[in-house]
């Protein structure tokens, strides 16, 4: 496994750290997509066609029998799409929008084997509950500016904030890649060495993910 190398077309820095997780020989080439919605758009077909975009850019260092990896998740509150904020009073908006309230992230995961160009995705869905933070904790949260390059102004892992603590789903997805969706794609490949992704994703956040099993059995659940 360690002779072949993993492509993650994205710019997000998570998914990076998280990939780095594996041991995998990993390469970054940044998406310069353009990410703005179409009209009559549906959050869900929003993120897979950007994650489709992104695996689909050609690499002339790749070579044949190498996978290339990229995600695309957005928060989505009645409908609408929340996108990253541009500044600190958008943040502060969003947060608001989303304070002691439920929506939903939607992560889609594609993945394409180099040489015979073939794709596969998977979405995955997960209903997040804010907790009722203080407008002192949000201001603060805001000023110190990890919202600002995130989907809906939060990280669901910043553990001094603890936007959602009864959260109950897949941790990953909601940070931008679904692990196990995704290793549940690679093994949709007849050239893929199975990885344990459960494993190395639970060690890694700490987190006892109660879904795990019933994604790898194929479920639809996030």
């Amino acid at each position: 496994m360690t002779d072949r190398i993993f492509w993650l077309a994205s710019n997000s820095p998570r998914r990076k750290e998280m990939l780095s997780w594996s041991g995998w020989r990993l390469e970054i080439v940044p998406s310069g997509a353009d990410e703005s919605i179409k009209e009559n758009e549906s959050p869900g077909e929003y993120v897979r066609r950007l994650a489709l975009l992104k695996v689909s850019g050609e690499i002339e260092e790749a070579r044949e029998g190498e996978f290339v990896i990229s995600a695309d998740t957005t928060v989505v509150l009645d409908g609408r799409i929340l996108g990253k904020p541009e500044d600190e009073g958008q943040a502060y908006g969003m947060l608001t929008e989303l304070r002691a309230r439920q929506h939903e992230v939607i992560t889609c995961v594609a993945v394409r084997a180099v040489g015979n160009q073939s794709v596969k995705s998977d979405v995955c869905v997960s209903a997040v509950q804010m907790r009722a933070y203080s407008e002192e904790e949000m201001l603060a949260y805001i000023a110190s500016g990890d919202p600002m390059d995130k989907a809906g102004a939060y990280a669901i892992q910043n553990n001094w904030f603890n936007p959602a603590p009864g959260f109950g789903g897949c941790m990953a997805s909601v940070m931008g890649l679904p692990l196990c969706h995704m290793e549940r794609v690679l093994r949709g490949f007849a050239h893929y060495t199975q990885t344990d992704w459960p494993t190395i994703c639970q060690k890694n956040l700490k987190y006892d993910c109660p879904v795990t099993e019933r994604i790898m059995a194929g479920m639809d659940i996030g």
